[in-house]
């Protein structure tokens, strides 16, 4: 049966979702949870991106056998119905990642959002699945060499 109104607990569950597939590794996975025309904001990047550029880059970042990725949602995951396909949620997370592949020289470096936030639109489709519209993740720990 498809959906046609969105709710605070599929939207819930929509975000755990999320985090699953990244600690998964489930490839093809992530890029259907973004909708075609989606912009993504995330703590390493100075612009956005779009949803299909951000699913890729994740895959191919944090994906491979060799990195590990771990992720919690560390808060209660707040829920803002706008209508009945549209709702925002906001929350705070924290991940790592071990071994991640880096672009300079082929080393492997490690990567972490110690006290992140995250907002996110998620809509409902035409088809009764969820998908981000827009998402900003941020990260509001700083190293104390790094001043604040």
């Amino acid at each position: 049966m498809i959906t046609s109104k969105i709710s605070s607990d599929q939207v819930q569950a929509f975000v755990h979702q999320y985090w699953r597939v990244l600690m998964d590794k489930t490839p093809g996975e992530m890029e259907k949870l973004y909708t075609y025309d989606s912009t993504i904001f995330n703590p390493f990047a100075q612009r956005t991106e779009s949803g299909r550029v951000s699913a890729a880059r994740k895959e191919r970042e944090y994906f491979e056998n060799q990195t590990s990725f771990r992720a919690e949602v560390t808060g209660p995951i707040e829920v803002m119905l706008l209508s009945d396909n549209v709702a925002v949620a906001t929350y705070t997370f924290r991940w790592s990642a071990a071994g991640v592949m880096g672009s300079l020289a082929g080393k492997r470096t490690d990567r972490a959002v110690r006290n992140g936030r995250a907002t996110e639109v998620i809509a409902l489709d035409f088809e009764g699945s969820l998908r981000i519209v827009h998402q900003h993740h941020s990260d509001i720990w700083r190293d104390a060499k790094q001043g604040v």
